[in-house]
């Protein structure tokens, strides 16, 4: 062999072992980036990806690279990987959904519209989409009117920082700046674990930021958190650090109590710890609903809120609020404000892209629909975190709108508040109407509510260049719904409201226990006029006997309440002359057992029959009437055909009889199922009230 030839193998050899080191580099750079992948490490995934995809065309390794983008707000870089995505031959639908968000979140609402359709051929059965798509079309209705002026504030840091609470004479705050507990980097962001800090408000400045308490932050993430009404107890979120069996982490709400020197060691919440996350706290202004967003089982899709009321020392079993608020995307931040309205951010409603801050209230017995807030709160970025304490005049949000997460202050512009003023009369006498009750209603939000004075006169605070409406009813006289236009910048002029009389009666009634007979005092009446939605309220006396002044010619519906009782509801009710209304209220008693006694099956069959269903409809009404009530459907067999095939039977009618009243729209965490085996002495359907809360 000459030396010529020797070179050559050598060479040869040498470009193959060159190969293979270089093979095994991009393999061990999948490895790794598929490991931090996988534990949502993504800020370390990205290095190890890039570097494979500089000698590589992988799809599924630019997948995971646009998604390691997108989580940690790199929209450039994950929409220029993602245009060249979707042309691939091997492109599929998600590919197109994750390109249509980041379009929508970039502003392109027109190019971002065609994917979502392109998405939605391929995906009919996807609820979601097609609300996507109607945002597409609707985003440019929700315009900034300059309601409200919004600035960042003093204390954000280069790193993620997100209001949580407002506390004392400051504010609570969620923030991965680096502390000496938070020394470790997170690999999802590449930032330092979140802690809770607190900054304390003087004049417009706030004071430079301090840990809230040593004894909550930990190494791992904390925040945000809530405080009940009188501060004295504080519930937060807490990762632990750990991933559960699919590599995603678990989060947990801890409490704890000031003992007027310190906190105490956090205590892990009722129903934390366990195979789901539960977390992002607040509570109601008289401390009695805890409202918290949870993955568990039986939601609709990636995290819902949840509620829990307040049951002595105890707390209730967690109640999703249902499809009208929680949707197959993400609902977080729940926050709920002092006008009763709960304020959240969610990615499944219509909204301009990201997480959007929307509002609903529990209004008439149901949670209403949600409002998108608008701007300038909803940006096409993520948006949450909304707080405020007393009126919504000031308060505080988080937006990732500049980079990162940043607290945003806002405030009334005052340059666009104005007033309405008015005085209510007698149609005909032309007198003063004192005590008329006015509700100032903005699209289908009741903003606010006030009277006339002694002689007649109201004044209602509202923006310039917005149309309301206002609804004035007094007994007496005819309830009216008055239009109110923009002024276009002029003063309003005073509203001069004629109101006309019309006869009145009195709705009487009682409210007894079914069983007993006996009169219940203190059941609260609620009557809802159908034709202005507007409500009234009175409670039974001693004697379990109520009053309440009502229109004749029209219609409400009646909602009954008592403690310990199951929620009645009396819907299209009109008024009979000298007619006494006598309502029963049946006892809730937890535990107890509700046989459905109607229900028929043929035999082994789990097959609902006419009277089955007649008898599930009756129970889906008892839920939806009381939406704080939880069950288990028992199912038995009458027909022994040994204890396996009995099991069998019986968990299958059960399950079917689950699932038709879930369909009838009850949330399925309130309805749990098991199998009752063979009992020739029990009908096929038996309903256990777990709680009510």
């Amino acid at each position: 062999m000459n030396s010529k030839a020797g070179l050559n193998i050598i060479l040869v050899f040498f470009l193959i072992t060159l190969g293979s080191i270089s093979s095994f580099a991009q393999s061990q750079w999948v490895e790794k980036g598929n490991r931090y992948f996988k534990n949502s490490e993504f800020a370390h995934a990205i290095n190890y990806f890039e570097k494979f995809l500089e000698s590589s065309n992988d799809i599924d390794v630019k997948r995971k690279l646009a998604e390691c983008y997108i989580q940690i707000n790199k929209d450039t870089e994950a929409l220029y990987l993602l245009e060249k995505l979707v042309i691939d031959p091997n492109a599929n639908s998600k590919d197109f959904l994750n390109y249509a968000h980041l379009l929508k979140r970039t502003r392109n609402y027109t190019e971002a519209k065609v994917w979502f359709e392109k998405y939605a051929k391929l995906n009919p059965r996807d609820k979601n989409i097609q609300n996507l798509i109607l945002s597409c079309n609707l985003i440019n209705e929700l315009e900034d009117n300059q309601q409200f002026i919004v600035k960042p504030i003093g204390i954000n840091s280069p790193q993620s920082d997100f209001a949580s609470a407002l506390y004392k004479d400051g504010l609570v705050f969620v923030s991965g700046r680096h502390n000496k507990t938070s020394k470790e980097i997170d690999g999802r962001t590449g930032e330092h674990y979140l802690d809770l800090y607190y900054t304390e408000q003087i004049g417009d400045r706030f004071v430079d930021p301090i840990p809230f308490s040593e004894t909550f932050n930990s190494k791992y993430h904390e925040g945000p958190a809530c405080f009940t009404p009188n501060e004295r107890f504080v519930f937060f979120t807490r990762n632990k650090g750990h991933v559960n069996l699919e590599g995603k982490s678990e989060l947990n709400i801890y409490s704890s109590r000031f003992n007027g020197k310190s906190w105490d060691k956090p205590e892990l919440f009722l129903f934390s710890g366990r195979a789901y996350s539960i977390g992002h706290p607040s509570i109601s202004s008289d401390g009695r609903y805890l409202y918290f967003i949870s993955n568990m089982k039986g939601g609709y899709g990636g995290t819902d809120i949840y509620v829990c009321r307040k049951l002595g020392f105890a707390w209730s079993k967690p109640i999703n609020l249902g499809p009208t608020v929680n949707t197959s995307g993400n609902e977080m931040f729940p926050f709920i404000g002092d006008d009763n309205y709960l304020y959240f951010a969610s990615d499944g409603h219509i909204g301009f892209g990201g997480l959007d801050i929307f509002k609903t209230t529990f209004e008439q017995n149901s949670w209403t629909y949600p409002v998108n807030i608008g701007l300038p709160f909803n940006s096409e970025k993520d948006d949450f975190g909304f707080i405020f304490k007393g009126s919504k005049e000031s308060g505080y949000f988080s937006s990732n709108r500049r980079g990162n997460d940043d607290i945003f202050s806002f405030t009334q512009n005052p340059e666009m508040v104005t007033a309405i003023h008015g005085r209510m009369v007698d149609r005909y006498s032309k007198k003063s109407i004192p005590s008329v009750d006015i509700v100032l209603m903005d699209n289908l939000s009741r903003e606010k509510s006030t009277k006339s004075s002694e002689n007649g006169m109201f004044k209602i605070d509202i923006f310039d260049h917005k149309n309301y409406s206002l609804i004035v009813s007094k007994p007496g006289y005819k309830t009216k719904r008055i239009l109110y236009f923009a002024q276009n910048g002029s003063t309003p002029k005073q509203l001069n409201i004629s109101l006309e009389t019309t006869p009145w009666v009195k709705f009487k009634g009682s409210v007894v226990d079914e069983f007993s007979g006996r009169a219940l005092e203190q059941a609260n009446i609620e009557l809802i006029n159908r034709s202005y939605k507007i409500n009234s309220l009175c409670e039974t006396d001693d004697y379990g006997e109520f009053t309440q002044d009502i229109d004749p010619s029209k219609s409400y519906n009646v909602i009954i309440r008592k403690d310990g009782y199951f929620t009645k509801a009396i819907t299209n009710y009109r008024y009979q002359a000298d007619h006494f209304e006598q309502i029963e209220l049946q006892k809730f008693n937890k535990n107890e057992n509700m046989q459905l006694f109607g229900v028929e099956y043929e035999k082994n069959s789990a097959e609902l029959s006419k009277n089955t269903i007649l008898e599930l409809d009756n129970l889906a009404n008892l839920l939806i009437v009381n939406p704080n009530i939880a069950i288990q459907i028992i199912g038995f067999t009458n027909f022994d055909n040994g204890k396996r095939d009995n099991k069998i039977v019986s968990l299958e009618i059960a399950s079917q009889a689950a699932e038709y009243v879930i369909s009838k729209g009850i949330t399925k965490n309130r309805v749990e199922y098991k199998a009752g085996g063979y009992d020739p002495g029990k009908p096929a359907l038996t309903v256990k009230l777990l709680e009510a809360f």
